[in-house]
């Protein structure tokens, strides 16, 4: 394991997350890719090592749990956060990766290549809510960071879900999430803290109605 092993390892274990060597290697893989990807084209405004790791890694790692096992949508992906953590700890986690800047998906496609990460893909489409013209397949859970306000989120991944699938809106302390929002209605908030800076994050969980 490289230079970044040790922050992934403490991290997650902050986190309540006991990680194989080979997952913390996939993880660094990422990372390391990352970095090297985005001295040429811009995929984060976060370029310190240590800033990625606690602020994309381990941000997607404490939602893992979180997940229902099936097929997840990743909406604005960008760089793969959080469905390349997320697949790597979770193989009962089909993952799509979605994002509209091509740039950012030519390097999720070569990302996925080095690190031979099966159950996963990555597509070039701006969502527009028709999954059958998209060619997209009906997902079990849905899930965006920073994509849209929290309302525009939830309108938009409606029709991507099956009956009872999931929505999760991933926010700030601060920020506020409707209690329902369509078919989808609010059924878990959960807090948790980034183990270096302590920073506070909420993650609220759908659920679709049948």
């Amino acid at each position: 394991m490289g230079e970044f092993a040790s922050e992934i390892q403490i991290g997650a274990a902050g986190l309540g997350l006991q990680l194989l060597p080979a997952q913390i290697e996939q993880i660094e893989r990422h990372v390391s890719l990352l970095l090297k990807w985005n001295a040429r084209i811009n995929l984060t405004a976060i370029t310190v090592p240590a800033e990625v790791v606690e602020k994309h890694v381990l941000d997607s790692l404490a939602i893992a749990s979180h997940l229902p096992a099936g097929r997840l949508l990743d909406a604005g992906t960008g760089a793969g956060f959080p469905g390349i953590p997320v697949r790597i700890v979770r193989p009962d986690i089909e993952v799509w990766l979605v994002d509209s800047v091509q740039k950012k998906v030519s390097f999720l496609k070569s990302a996925l290549a080095e690190l031979k990460l099966p159950g996963i893909q990555a597509r070039a489409l701006r969502l527009a809510g028709q999954p059958k013209s998209e060619g997209l397949p009906a997902f079990t859970a849905a899930v965006a960071r920073a994509f849209a306000a929290p309302s525009d989120w939830l309108r938009l991944a409606e029709p991507y879900l099956t009956d009872g699938g999931k929505a999760f809106c991933l926010l700030g302390a601060r920020d506020e999430a409707p209690d329902r929002e369509g078919r989808l209605h609010r059924v878990r908030s959960t807090e948790f803290q980034l183990p270096s800076s302590g920073a506070t994050r909420k993650l609220v969980e759908y659920a679709l109605e049948p």
